[in-house]
């Protein structure tokens, strides 16, 4: 039989432990949120919207209807799924051009569709094939011949505080 002395030694030892090793995990976990909260600032900088992205839309057909820019900042979705697009604006028509501004923008890899939405139905018709019925355009000007635009190619980088323009072409 262990003696009484030995009992209350082991049960001090391992409430010694506990009692450390708590001590030790409040002491990281203060230092974990005191780190958090001082470099909250910091990381709210770098998200900052600060720019803008300007597209110059010209070799418009007709005055009928409006344009539509839809803005991706992934390759999810793009070009034709308005769902996964990051912003879309619709803008009117005036003498072939039309100008597309989206606001409020993080610095970061973006690309840009247009098309000309003739009918308004704020989409871009296709035929059965899938082909546009509509014009449309992709940023760095992409227009693939048998396929749509891919995010790689029509995609650019927005600097962080600087207004980016771009000029895209509309196709028929």
């Amino acid at each position: 039989m262990p003696s009484k002395s030995k009992v209350n030694s082991t049960h001090f030892f391992s409430s010694w432990m506990i009692k450390k090793m708590l001590q030790k995990f409040l002491q990281r976990s203060l230092v974990f949120f005191i780190s958090f909260f001082l470099f909250l600032p910091a990381w709210g900088i770098a998200q900052t919207v600060d720019t803008s992205i300007r597209i110059d839309i010209s070799n418009i057909r007709n005055l009928i209807g409006d344009v539509g820019c839809l803005l991706f900042n992934a390759p999810e979705g793009y070009p034709s799924n308005h769902e996964k697009a990051y912003k879309i604006i619709h803008s009117p028509i005036s003498s072939g051009s039309a100008v597309c501004e989206f606001k409020e923008i993080a610095s970061g890899l973006y690309a840009v569709i247009v098309f000309h939405d003739e009918n308004l139905n704020a989409h871009m018709d296709k035929n059965f094939m899938g082909i546009p019925k509509e014009g449309y355009g992709a940023s760095n000007n992409i227009r693939p011949l048998m396929s749509a635009p891919a995010f790689a190619d029509a995609s650019f980088m927005v600097p962080k505080g600087n207004a980016t323009k771009l000029k895209i072409q509309m196709g028929y």
